[in-house]
C-alpha cells in the first residue's frame, strides 16, 4: 500500500525494510518446520508470544535461557533448541581453552548387525494393559538422561576414548569404555543446569509469595526445556559435541536402570500396570500412599537416581489405537489423582489441531467424571456425559455455535502449489495463494468446514481470512468430529462412535447415519 516508507518501529528514525527471505521449510522428527525470517529492530527487541520457551516458561523462563545459554535475547526467543545447546557447550569448551571444530569430526564407530540389535534399541518400554484401572501409582526419575550423562560423564569425546581403553566405567550391554582422565563438555554443561535446577524447585517451595512461586516455575520449566533436548541432540549430525555412540550408551544405562527398578518393584509385591523409558504405573491390592512412597525411597537408595513420586491415581483409562481395539498405544491416557487432578496424555483436550467446540465439550466431561472417587461412581456419572455430549450436539445443530470455536488448524507438509489431492488444508491454502498469500511448508493454515462433501473442491472449505458473515459451516461433519473426539474418552466405559450415535436424538440419527 506504499507506506513502508513512513513504517517506523526502530527508536531511531529508520524506516522498515520488507525482508528478502520468506524463510526456511525442513522436515525433522517426521513432520515439516518452518522457521519464518529473523526482523531486528534498532534500539528494540521484539517478542510475540507464540514461542517454545516463551509458550512454556514465560519471560522469566526466556531470560533464564538468555543467561545460561550465553545468547542475545533476540536471537534465543527466535533460535532452534539445538543453537542454544551449542551456545551453552560452546561457552564451556571456550572457558577450558578448547578449539571447538568447524563441523562435526568424529565418525561412529563400527558396528556388527549383532552389536546394532544390541545397542541401537532406545529406551526400555513396558506395554499399558488397556482398559481401567484404579488405585495406581505413577513414580518417575527426575531428569533421568541429563543425570546419566552427568554421572557417568557421556560425551562424543568421552565414550570410547583412546587414553583410556580399560576404564572401569563401562557402558552396561554394549561394553564401551568410558573416560575417567577428564569430564566431558557435554556433562560439563549439563552439571550447572541440573544444580541450578535443583536450587529454583527448593527455593519455590520454600518461598510463600505467588510472584516468586511463579518466577521460580518458569525458570524450572525452562530449563526442562534444555534438559529434555541434551539427550536427542546427542546423536544430531550437526552436534559438535555430539556422536551416536554416545546416544547409544544412555539409551544402555536407561534400560538397565528401568529394569532394576521394575526388578525391586515386583520384589516388593507391586503390579507394572505400564512403563515407559522413565516412568512405572504401578499397583497392589491394599498399599496404602506410605507403601508406595517407602517403595520409592527404596528405588532412589538403590539405584542412586533421583526419583519423583507424581502421586496416586482415583481411577486411570490406558486407551487402545483407534484402527486396532487391542493394540495399546504408549502415552495415549486419562486419569484423576486422589486430590482431583487430571493427568491427560494424548487426546484431543491435548492437541492443538483439535477445534475448540471439541477440546471444549471433551474438557466438561472430563471434569464431571474427575469428581467421581472410584470407577463405580464413574459408570453412574456417565448420563451425565451423554447429556454434556447432547448439549453441545444441540449447539450445533441450531447453529449457537461461534465460527471462532470450529476454526481448524493444520500444518502444511508442501507448499500450497505442490499438492496432488484436494485435502481440506491444501484447498484452504490454494484459497489464501489466489489471495496473494503463498503459505510455505511448515506453516499453518486455519480454516472452517463449510460443504465438506461438496465436489467442488473451493466449496468444501473457506480460509479464515475469507471468512464473512454468510460462511455457513458443515453440520454434519462437526458431529462426526464432537462424535469421534467424546468417544475417545467414553470408549473404555462402552461408548464407541456407534453407541454416541444411538444417543442422540432421532432426528440427528437421520442426519448422522445418512
Amino acid at each position: 500500500n506504499g507506506f513502508l516508507d513512513g513504517f517506523i518501529l526502530s527508536r531511531d528514525n529508520v524506516a522498515w525494510r520488507r525482508s528478502s527471505s520468506r524463510g526456511t521449510s525442513y522436515f525433522v522428527y517426521g513432520r515439516t518446520v518452518y522457521t519464518p525470517p529473523s526482523k531486528q529492530l534498532f534500539g528494540r527487541i521484539n517478542l510475540g508470544t507464540r514461542q517454545q520457551f516463551f509458550e512454556g516458561s514465560g519471560f522469566d523462563g526466556l531470560l533464564e535461557v538468555v543467561r545460561i545459554c550465553r545468547m542475545t535475547l533476540h536471537k534465543v526467543f527466535r533460535a532452534s533448541i539445538g543453537t542454544c545447546l551449542s551456545s551453552m557447550q560452546f561457552y564451556h569448551a571456550y572457558k577450558d581453552d578448547l578449539l571447538i571444530p568447524w563441523k562435526p569430526l568424529m565418525t561412529e564407530s563400527y558396528k556388527t548387525g549383532n552389536e546394532l540389535m544390541v545397542g541401537d534399541r532406545g529406551g526400555f518400554i513396558f506395554e499399558p494393559k488397556v482398559g481401567l484401572h484404579e488405585h495406581v501409582a505413577e513414580i518417575d526419575f527426575s531428569s533421568l538422561y541429563p543425570t546419566i550423562m552427568f554421572k557417568h560423564n557421556i560425551s562424543a569425546e568421552t565414550v570410547l576414548c583412546k587414553c583410556c581403553p580399560e576404564s572401569k566405567e563401562r557402558v552396561p550391554e554394549l561394553d564401551y569404555n568410558i573416560c575417567e582422565k577428564r569430564l566431558g563438555i557435554v556433562p560439563k554443561s549439563l552439571k550447572h543446569i541440573l544444580n541450578k535446577r535443583l536450587n529454583y524447585k527448593r527455593l519455590r517451595n520454600e518461598v510463600s509469595s505467588s510472584e516468586l512461586k511463579a518466577v521460580y516455575e518458569s525458570r524450572v520449566n525452562a530449563l526442562k526445556g534444555l534438559l529434555v533436548c541434551c539427550f536427542g541432540y546427542l546423536s544430531y549430525r550437526n552436534a559438535k559435541f555430539g556422536l551416536i555412540d554416545s546416544h547409544m550408551s544412555v539409551c544402555a544405562f536407561a534400560r538397565k536402570i528401568l529394569l532394576d527398578m521394575v526388578r525391586i518393584v515386583e520384589r516388593r509385591g507391586f503390579e507394572v500396570v505400564h512403563g515407559i523409558v522413565d516412568s512405572l504405573w504401578i499397583k497392589k491390592i491394599g498399599a496404602t500412599k506410605m507403601d508406595f512412597i517407602e517403595l520409592s525411597k527404596e528405588i532412589e537408595d538403590e539405584l542412586n537416581f533421583p526419583l519423583s513420586f507424581e502421586g496416586i491415581y482415583r481411577w486411570i483409562a490406558f486407551l487402545p489405537s483407534r484402527m486396532h481395539d487391542d493394540v495399546p498405544v504408549l502415552n495415549r491416557y486419562f486419569g484423576v489423582f486422589d486430590d482431583g487432578s487430571m493427568k491427560l496424555r494424548g487426546i484431543e483436550v491435548r492437541r492443538r489441531d483439535t477445534i475448540k467446540l471439541v477440546a471444549d465439550c471433551e474438557y466438561d466431561i472430563l471434569m464431571t467424571l474427575s469428581a467421581c472417587r472410584d470407577l463405580y461412581d464413574v459408570r453412574k456419572t456417565i448420563p451425565q456425559a451423554l447429556k454434556i455430549l447432547r448439549s453441545y450436539a444441540n449447539q450445533l445443530k441450531n447453529r449457537d455455535v461461534s465460527i471462532q470455536d470450529l476454526i481448524i488448524i493444520k500444518q502444511l507438509s508442501k507448499n500450497h502449489n505442490q499438492y496432488v489431492n484436494n485435502s481440506p488444508q491444501a484447498v484452504a491454502a490454494q484459497q489464501l495463494a489466489d489471495e496473494k498469500l503463498e503459505l510455505m511448508a511448515g506453516q499453518s493454515v486455519a480454516y472452517i468446514l463449510t460443504e465438506h462433501n461438496s465436489k467442488n473442491p473451493a466449496q468444501k472449505v473457506c480460509s479464515v481470512p475469507l471468512l464473512n458473515q454468510n460462511t455457513i459451516y458443515d453440520i454434519h461433519k462437526y458431529l462426526q468430529l464432537l462424535v469421534i473426539g467424546v468417544s475417545t474418552i467414553l470408549k473404555p466405559f462402552g461408548y464407541n462412535e456407534k453407541n454416541l450415535w444411538n444417543e442422540l436424538s432421532e432426528k440427528f440419527q437421520t442426519t448422522l447415519l445418512n
